[in-house]
């Protein structure tokens, strides 16, 4: 057999292997990390269990999503520079092509009445999970930190305040930084909330716009999956009024129910604002910026973990994040409380997700959305 030859079904081994992990990638970033171990490092080996966890260690101090990032760079190591890109491709194209679906059937059949019952409860569900992560991520990150802790109130307050997430996160980690190296810390603050205060206003949509926003979210997206939702609430619902807040609420609830990463969001919004070249247009370019950052930098992660000035960095940019969830999770939460049927369900789905540990999060979204269902054949809103 010729190198080619080898070459060609390393390829579609990878290719293979990838859209059914794309396929079957529920239960959040474990539940897909879980998944990739068993396919790359027990099934197929293509790398050991130290490497595998290194990649994945490192995937969380990069931006994109981290379960793609492990998958190309598992991809990498089977199959070159052209594997990394089959497994990246073949990982997110399930997700993408659900998610297009779903807006398709979302646009033609919402208004129905059956279907507004089942969005009613969706909702709210949706709500409670963001509220469960900002507890979860506030005890794993922050703790009592009190420096942590004065950066995460600032920028919360900034972000209520209309404040540039991108800048607010990026500012938070280079306060963060200047905190332990400087007592006058009042300058950078002050220059970021100058640099955070600008917005997009013209409310038009393009291909070129709708690309170039997706792409900035795609560069600068670190932490939680959750942030995307509030830097596509600041550019899609704030700024450029393009999205509902109910949209933007149904498709972060997509992101949960189908398989793959959370940000194949961008492609259920994408659909909602220019159709399926929207939807195509915002997948590819909310993730084109990891197929780089995983080309470029992975060699470079080793010695950048062990940085303390990068620690510092990263650790402000955590604790923004979470901030910036905070701000999402209580414009959703004012939109959810408006009837006590949507009350009622979230308290009940926030319970589940907070007193059950590692709760499934399509499960919540069931829950949720069949408890709409119910409570409005009763008691019609």
């Amino acid at each position: 057999m010729s190198a080619a030859d080898s070459k060609v079904i390393r390829l579609k081994e990878i290719a293979a292997s990838c859209l059914k992990l794309g396929t079957i990638g529920f239960g959040g970033i474990a539940g897909m990390v879980a998944t990739i171990e068993n396919e790359m490092v027990v099934k197929r080996k293509w790398i050991d269990h130290q490497h595998f966890m290194d990649v994945l260690a490192t995937s969380y101090i990069i931006p994109g999503p981290n379960a793609v990032e492990v998958v190309m760079h598992c991809g990498k190591e089977r199959g070159g520079r052209l594997g990394l890109v089959v497994a990246g491709i073949c990982y997110i194209f399930p997700a993408m092509l659900i998610c297009l679906m779903f807006g398709f059937f979302y646009q033609k059949y919402s208004a129905l009445p059956d279907v507004q019952r089942f969005l009613f409860g969706l909702r709210p569900a949706t709500t409670a999970l963001v509220i469960g992560t900002v507890f979860r991520l506030w005890n794993a990150t922050v703790k009592s930190d009190i420096k942590l802790i004065i950066l995460c109130l600032f920028v919360f307050a900034g972000s209520l305040f209309g404040l540039n997430e991108v800048l607010l996160i990026i500012g938070a980690g280079l306060i963060n930084y200047i905190i332990h190296h400087s007592k006058d810390i009042l300058p950078a603050f002050t220059g970021l909330m100058l640099s955070s205060m600008t917005s997009e206003t013209n409310s038009h949509v393009t291909d070129a716009k709708l690309f170039l926003i997706f792409l900035k979210i795609g560069a600068v997206l670190y932490g939680s999956g959750y942030v995307l939702f509030a830097y596509m609430d600041e550019a899609l619902v704030r700024n450029n009024h393009w999205l509902l807040r109910q949209q933007l609420m149904d498709a972060i609830a997509v992101g949960q129910i189908t398989p793959g990463p959370i940000l194949s969001s961008a492609t259920f919004a994408g659909y909602l604002i220019h159709g399926w070249m929207g939807g195509v247009l915002a997948t590819v370019a909310i993730f084109l910026p990891s197929f780089f950052i995983s080309f470029f930098l992975h060699r470079l992660l080793s010695a950048a973990r062990k940085s303390i000035k990068l620690r510092l960095f990263l650790d402000g940019l955590s604790a923004a994040s979470i901030s910036i969830i905070a701000v999402v999770g209580l414009h959703l939460f004012t939109s959810s409380i408006q009837h006590w049927q949507s009350s009622v369900i979230l308290a009940v789905c926030f319970a589940l997700t907070m007193l059950i540990k590692n709760m499934n999060t399509v499960l919540i979204i069931l829950i949720g959305s069949m408890g709409g269902f119910l409570l409005l054949s009763i008691w019609p809103v």
